[in-house]
């Protein structure tokens, strides 16, 4: 009844779903600041979206990514994959095998626009178990889930007898939720903290983020402790299919390389070292984008150093390439310019797809420290909305 019902109950109101704020677009990566990066999927519909405001920065994203900063120490790279009508297909379908390897834990915000489409609860359970399940076959060691029940409000006025009716259906989503989620290993069940208070009309006002923070609150405490618990793998290979139209943007890249070019010098000089490049990754070629000392020409990908740097989604450092035996012999360090440091860390798309490398070099060993590589994340961060404005 709910999925015929709804868009009527929509159209006849004044506002609808579609017409309060949000941040565009489906996809979106947040950053939380500091060195060697949790990724972490944030995927669903409600409090995901992000209503009321226009930036992920400012919606559940922004603030998970600080509070999970804040607490692990670590950096914290949150991708949404969000939408007003995003179902639990719809995640499935994007969480391949290969996906689900990027992430060391998801949030699945689902549940409440189920609960507004009255969904039959042995079909909600079937659902949920069954994209549990993908996400756990998915490798060796998946990642962390947290499932956050179905919300108690409703993003706009709606009928109260309609409201009331969902609410309902809302709490027997999230009981349903509970059972699916028991005995499945790091998988944890948390009821979210949006819910309405007494003397509130249950309808969900986000005309300031303070909501958002309030929800991160809640989810942190559970989540934080899963990323402490779980393996992190070093390397994560990356899909050339979905880099296409990101690769496209940037091979030949015909915007303004100044602001990039400036970045780069100075990190340079804020880290004392030979030089800072960035370098475009290509399906076949390494190209140079930009550099602050004599450029190296296009190579193959499959002798760059940046290819197996490009891997390394948190970064990677190498203090010594002497002491390291996947560079001890590379003809760049035994030959000109004769280097013995090396400091990488990729760059994204606005989706999150690792399209280029931002790289330093020294002809010294360097003892980096972790706030030098939180520099270096800072800076490749900012290079890539520098790169993707308006992409």
């Amino acid at each position: 009844m709910g999925r015929k019902y709804l868009p009527i109950v929509e159209a006849l109101l004044t506002g609808s779903w579609a017409s309060i704020p949000h941040p565009d677009g489906r996809r979106s990566v947040v950053h939380g600041p500091g060195p060697d990066p949790d990724r972490i999927l944030l995927a669903g519909g409600s409090s995901a979206v992000g209503w009321g405001v226009i930036s992920h920065e400012l919606a559940l994203a922004g603030y998970l990514s600080r509070m999970i900063s804040a607490t692990t120490g670590r950096g914290t790279d949150v991708e949404v994959l969000a939408g007003p009508e995003i179902t639990v297909r719809d995640i499935a379908a994007h969480l391949t095998q290969g996906v689900v390897s990027r992430y060391d834990a998801i949030v699945l915000t689902l549940g409440t626009r189920e609960a507004f489409e009255f969904i039959p609860i042995d079909l909600w359970s079937q659902a949920l178990g069954g994209l549990i399940d993908q996400i756990g076959a998915a490798n060796n060691d998946p990642p962390s889930v947290v499932v956050v029940g179905a919300e108690q409000v409703s993003p706009m006025p709606m009928p109260s007898w309609f409201t009331a009716r969902v609410m309902r259906r809302a709490g027997q989503i999230n009981t349903a939720s509970q059972e699916v989620v028991a005995g499945h290993r790091r998988v944890v069940y948390l009821n979210s903290a949006m819910v309405p208070t007494p003397g509130e009309r249950g309808v969900f006002d986000a005309s300031h983020s303070a909501v958002y923070r309030k929800a991160a609150e809640a989810i942190v405490p559970v989540l934080a402790p899963l990323l402490q618990q779980g393996h992190r793998r070093q390397t994560h290979p990356v899909n050339d299919a979905l880099r296409r139209s990101a690769l496209a943007h940037l091979t030949p890249f015909r915007g303004d390389l100044s602001p990039v070019t400036e970045l780069l010098e100075r990190l340079r000089r804020a880290l004392g070292v030979r030089s800072a490049d960035l370098y475009v990754v290509d399906r076949d070629t390494v190209h140079t984008l930009a550099a602050t000392v004599d450029p190296p020409e296009s190579r193959q990908r499959s002798s760059s150093i940046s290819t197996m740097a490009l891997e390394y989604r948190s970064g990677l450092v190498v203090p010594d390439t002497l002491l390291d035996g996947r560079f001890r012999d590379r003809p760049e360090v035994t030959g000109e310019p004769y280097l013995r440091f090396y400091a990488a860390h990729p760059v994204e798309s606005p989706e999150g797809h690792r399209v280029a490398v931002l790289s330093v070099v020294h002809n010294e060993p360097v003892a980096f420290t972790p706030a030098d590589f939180a520099l270096l994340r800072t800076v490749a961060i900012r290079i890539g909305d520098a790169l993707f404005a308006g992409f």
